[in-house]
C-alpha cells in the first residue's frame, strides 16, 4: 500500500470531507508514518458516520478497493499483520489512557479514541452494577415482597408456564440492574408500572426518588401515558396510584441537564443524580455515548432498569448498545443463586444453566426477554407478521398477507408509478382528513397521532422528502390545507436538531394550528401530556412530517401505519427496518412494497462493528467472534443510509 492509493481515495469521492480531513491531519502530524495509518483513519471515521463503533481490520485486510466505477480498482489494503504492526508503531495510535486519536486493540479493531473510551467505560459500569450485591432480604421481607408481587402480578401459573413480567419485577427487586427486552404488546410498561407500585408500597416509610426517561420527547410522552393507563387497572392503595401519577417522564437529555452550548451534562459520575430508581425506555434508540453518560450519572446504589426491543433498528449514532446487552440473554442462563431467589419471590422454577455456563456472568442474571404478547395473536395479523420478519421467513409473510388481505395487515403492490400515486392519494386523504378538519389543536394532535406514513429513504421518488411533497400537494388539491405560505394550518413538523435553549429535541413532533387570537403556533405535546405552543420563527431546524422515516418513528406507535418501501434494492433495506416499521402499528398495517423488495430486505440484517458484546459477555461466549472477511466494497452507496 502506498501514498498513491491514499491520493486516489481522497479523489474518489468515496469518503466524506470530515473523513479525509482526519486522515490528512494524521499524515501532517506524523509525516514519517506509513500510509496504512491515515488509511485506517479514513475507514474508522467513515465507519463511525455509518453507526459502527470501530472497524475490524480483518474485514478490510487484503481487500481490493473499487472506485465509483466498479471496473476501476483503486488499490489493495495491507495484510492484517502488516497493518496492525504499522498502526502500533505510529505515534497517532495508542491505548485507552493515551491522548492519541486512534486506538488499535489486540483483536485488530481500530477505534476513534473517544468511542473506545465510552465503550470500555460503559462495559465496566454495567458489569460492576450487575455484579454488585443487591439488598439483602430477611425472611420477613421476602414474605412481604412475595405477597406484593402476587397482588400486583397475580399468583404464579400452575401449569409450569413462566410469567416473565413477574420474573422481571423480581430481578428488579433483587438487583441494581435489570434489562428487559420485549416486542410491542409484551407489556414492558405494564411491568414497569407494577414493579414501581411494589417498590413504592414496600418502601412507603422512605419515599422513593424515581426518574423515568426515554431518548425522545414522544417516546417519553408515550411512556408516561402507558404508565398512567396501566396504573388505573392495578390493585394498589390510593397513595401508590397518586405517587405513580406524579411521575413525569423526560428525555434523557433533560434528565441529565445539558450544559450551555451542549458541552456535556450537569449530572455525571462526579455529580450523580439524586435518585433511587431510573427507568429508561426505548433503549434500542440510545447510542453508545449517551448510554455511557446515563449509566455514569446513575448512583451505584440506585436501581437502573433498561427497557427496549432487541429486534428493532439500532441507534442512528454509533453503536447497537441494547442489542449487545441482549445478545446472549437466555431464560436458561440464570445462576443457581438467582434461580433460587426468583423461586423464593415468585414460586416459579427456572431451567438450569446450560453447558456454556453463562450463569457465571452476572449480566445474565440481570436480563429478561418478555415472551408472551398480550396485544397481538402470534398466529395471525401483526403479531405473526413481525415474528416472521424476525425469522426472515418471506414465504410465511406472503402467506399471512394472503390469509388476511384487508383486516389487520394489508399488502398493496403496484405496476406503474401512476398506480402508486393513486394508492398513496387514497391513504393520505383517509389518514389526515380527520386531523385537518378538527376544531382545535388538542383534537387535531390527537387525530394526527393515530395514523402515519413511514418511508425507508430520505431522497429519491420513494424518499420521505418527495412523499411529503406529494402528500402536501394532494391535501392542497382537496382544499384540506391552504399552502399559500410556508406555514399553514395543519402543517406537521418534526424537529431535526436539538435546541437545548428552548427545550426541543431531534424527533419531537408538532402541529401548526391557530392559537386563541388566530395566529399560527406550532403545538407540541409535553411529556406530561399538556400542550405547548411555540412561534414558528423560534423553531430549530425542522421538516414537514406528513411522512417520516422508519428511523424517526422509533418510540412511536400509531393505530394505523402505512409502510412504503422503494421499488428497487438499496443497502438501507434490512430485516430490522421492516420489523421496526411494521411494529409501529397497533391495529392495522398497510405495506406498500414489491415482492422482490421484501425478499431483498429480509436477506439483510444490521451488523454493527464494536467490541461491546465481548467486553460485556466475555470473549469465549460471543458467537461468531472469529474475524470474518467482509464482502462489502468501498462504495459510496453506503451513504444512502439516513445519518
Amino acid at each position: 500500500m502506498n501514498t498513491l492509493l491514499l491520493n486516489n481515495l481522497y479523489n474518489s469521492k468515496l469518503f466524506r470531507d470530515i473523513d479525509i480531513a482526519l486522515a490528512r491531519l494524521l499524515a501532517r502530524l506524523a509525516p514519517n508514518d506509513p500510509p496504512a495509518v491515515p488509511l485506517a483513519a479514513l475507514f474508522v471515521s467513515r465507519a463511525a458516520g455509518e453507526g459502527h463503533v470501530c472497524i475490524d481490520l480483518h474485514q478490510w485486510a487484503g481487500h481490493e478497493l473499487e472506485g465509483p466505477n466498479e471496473s476501476t480498482a483503486i488499490g489493495r489494503c495491507p495484510d492484517v499483520d502488516s497493518w496492525i504492526d504499522q498502526l502500533r508503531s505510529s505515534l497517532m495510535v495508542g491505548g485507552a489512557d493515551s491522548h492519541c486519536p486512534l486506538v488499535c486493540d489486540r483483536h485488530g479493531r481500530v477505534y476513534l479514541q473517544r468511542l473506545y473510551r465510552h465503550e470500555q467505560q460503559l462495559a465496566q459500569g454495567l458489569r460492576q452494577r450487575a455484579a454488585s450485591a443487591g439488598q439483602t432480604l430477611s425472611p420477613d421481607q421476602m414474605e412481604q415482597l412475595r405477597s406484593l408481587l402476587n397482588r400486583y402480578f397475580g399468583n404464579s401459573p400452575s401449569d409450569r408456564s413462566l410469567d416473565w413480567q413477574k420474573i422481571a419485577a423480581a430481578i428488579t427487586l433483587l438487583k441494581r440492574l435489570c434489562i428487559i427486552s420485549g416486542a410491542p404488546g409484551t407489556g414492558k410498561t405494564t411491568t414497569v408500572a407494577k414493579f414501581l407500585g411494589v417498590l413504592i408500597e414496600w418502601t412507603q416509610e422512605t419515599p422513593l426518588r424515581i426518574h423515568l426517561c426515554a431518548p425522545t420527547g414522544k417516546a417519553a410522552a408515550r411512556l408516561g401515558a402507558s404508565l398512567s393507563d396501566a396504573s388505573l387497572s392495578m390493585d394498589c392503595p390510593p397513595s401508590v396510584a397518586a405517587a405513580l401519577a406524579k411521575l413525569e417522564p423526560s428525555t434523557i437529555h433533560r434528565l441529565l441537564r445539558t450544559r450551555p452550548g451542549g458541552r456535556g451534562f450537569v449530572f455525571n459520575a462526579q455529580n450523580p443524580l439524586a435518585t433511587d430508581v431510573v427507568v429508561v425506555d426505548e433503549a434500542s434508540m440510545v447510542d453508545l455515548v449517551l448510554m455511557d453518560r446515563l449509566v455514569q450519572a446513575v448512583p451505584k446504589d440506585a436501581r437502573l432498569v433498561i427497557l427496549g426491543d432487541k429486534d428493532q433498528l439500532a441507534s442512528v449514532e454509533a453503536g447497537a448498545v441494547f442489542g449487545d446487552l441482549c445478545r446472549d440473554a437466555r431464560e436458561k442462563s440464570y445462576s443457581t443463586a438467582m434461580r433460587d431467589s426468583i423461586f423464593g419471590l415468585t414460586g416459579m422454577s427456572l431451567p438450569s444453566a446450560d453447558q456454556h455456563e453463562l450463569a457465571a456472568l452476572p449480566l445474565a442474571d440481570c436480563t429478561v426477554v418478555l415472551q408472551k404478547n398480550y396485544r397481538f395473536d402470534q398466529r395471525e395479523g401483526i403479531g405473526a407478521l413481525t415474528r416472521a420478519i424476525n425469522l426472515g421467513d418471506s414465504g410465511r409473510i406472503k402467506q399471512l398477507f394472503r390469509k388476511n388481505p384487508k383486516a389487520t395487515i394489508r399488502w398493496e403492490q403496484w405496476h406503474s408509478r401512476s398506480e402508486f400515486q393513486k394508492l398513496l392519494a387514497a391513504h393520505v386523504l383517509k389518514g389526515y382528513k380527520s386531523c385537518l378538519t378538527s376544531r382545535d389543536a388538542e383534537e387535531a394532535l390527537s387525530h394526527f397521532s393515530r395514523f402515519m406514513i413511514l418511508g425507508a429513504l430520505v431522497k429519491g421518488p420513494f424518499g420521505v422528502d418527495q412523499l411529503n411533497q406529494t402528500a402536501t400537494d394532494l391535501l392542497q388539491k382537496e382544499r384540506l390545507i391552504n399552502r399559500t405560505r410556508p406555514w399553514f394550518k395543519g402543517r406537521p413538523v418534526m424537529i431535526t436538531r436539538n435546541s437545548y435553549r428552548i427545550g426541543l429535541f431531534n424527533g419531537d413532533i408538532g402541529l401548526t394550528w391557530p392559537n386563541s387570537d388566530g395566529r399560527l403556533s406550532v403545538w407540541f405535546r409535553r411529556e406530561s401530556g399538556e400542550l405547548r405552543a411555540m412561534s414558528p420563527q423560534r423553531l430549530p431546524e425542522h421538516q414537514t412530517a406528513f411522512v417520516m422515516t422508519v428511523h424517526k418513528s422509533q418510540g412511536s406507535e400509531f393505530d394505523r401505519a402505512l409502510l412504503i418501501l422503494p421499488d428497487h434494492d438499496t443497502p438501507v433495506l434490512n430485516r430490522e427496518l421492516v420489523y421496526t416499521g411494521c411494529s409501529r402499528a397497533r391495529h392495522q398495517l398497510i405495506l406498500m412494497a414489491q415482492e422482490s423488495t421484501i425478499d431483498q430486505a429480509l436477506s439483510r440484517t444490521i451488523q454493527r462493528t464494536s467490541g461491546l458484546s465481548e467486553a460485556l459477555w466475555g470473549e469465549s461466549l460471543i458467537k461468531g467472534s472469529d474475524p470474518v472477511r467482509c464482502d462489502r466494497n468501498c462504495k459510496s452507496s453506503t451513504f444512502e443510509q439516513e445519518s
